[in-house]
């Protein structure tokens, strides 16, 4: 009876020990991935009655590119958001891009929702399945960006109160082209 009680409790150890997981990260913190980085991600933009698609850059926290690619007429539109202002480009073409209009609200709620996502404590976020939600409000408008835990990837982004809804895809790391004497090229430059 003695090496029964024995046996019976060093099992009890051993599953004790096998579901908490023992090692020497205890306690348990999640690491939340990290949003204030560069990377380029597809995007298929639905806001009011406009249906885009764009390739977004985001060179640093304020620093943005959307290229868009779709429909046919915002083809080859690119709206730049910098800590200065914004402008656009379409073809050879440089031009200013008003505050608060059509091209330039969308972007703008994307680059602000990213930018508090960027700096917010894990317990302002909520994690189910894999995904990362986080819900704020940008200029007086509520709205949710969610990525995924594990890589950071964004996966939409959605503003009802301006009636923007965007889902991302194959986002990957921004890396600058470099010039054969390892210099960065600068694209913008005339």
């Amino acid at each position: 009876m003695f090496k029964v009680k024995k046996l019976c409790a060093a099992l009890v150890t051993i599953s004790t020990m096998s579901l908490c997981g023992c090692k020497a990260n205890l306690p348990f913190t999640r690491k939340t991935p990290n949003f204030n980085s560069t990377y380029t991600v597809n995007a298929d933009i639905t806001f009011d009655k406009l249906k885009a698609k764009a390739e977004l850059t985001r060179y640093g926290e304020s620093d943005w590119e959307f290229k868009f690619t779709e429909p046919k007429s915002l083809n080859g539109l690119s709206i730049q958001l910098k800590p200065e202002g914004y402008s656009a480009t379409l073809g050879g073409l440089l031009f200013s891009a008003e505050e608060n209009s059509v091209y330039t609200d969308a972007p703008q709620i994307v680059a602000d929702a990213v930018k508090l996502l960027s700096g917010v404590s894990d317990d302002k976020l909520s994690v189910s399945d894999g995904v990362i939600t986080f819900s704020e409000d940008v200029d007086g408008k509520r709205v949710t960006l969610t990525a995924d835990e594990s890589t950071g990837s964004l996966i939409s982004l959605k503003c009802p109160g301006a009636k923007l809804s965007v889902n991302f895809t194959k986002q990957k790391p921004f890396t600058p082209n470099l010039s054969e004497s390892g210099g960065v090229i600068d694209e913008n430059a005339e």
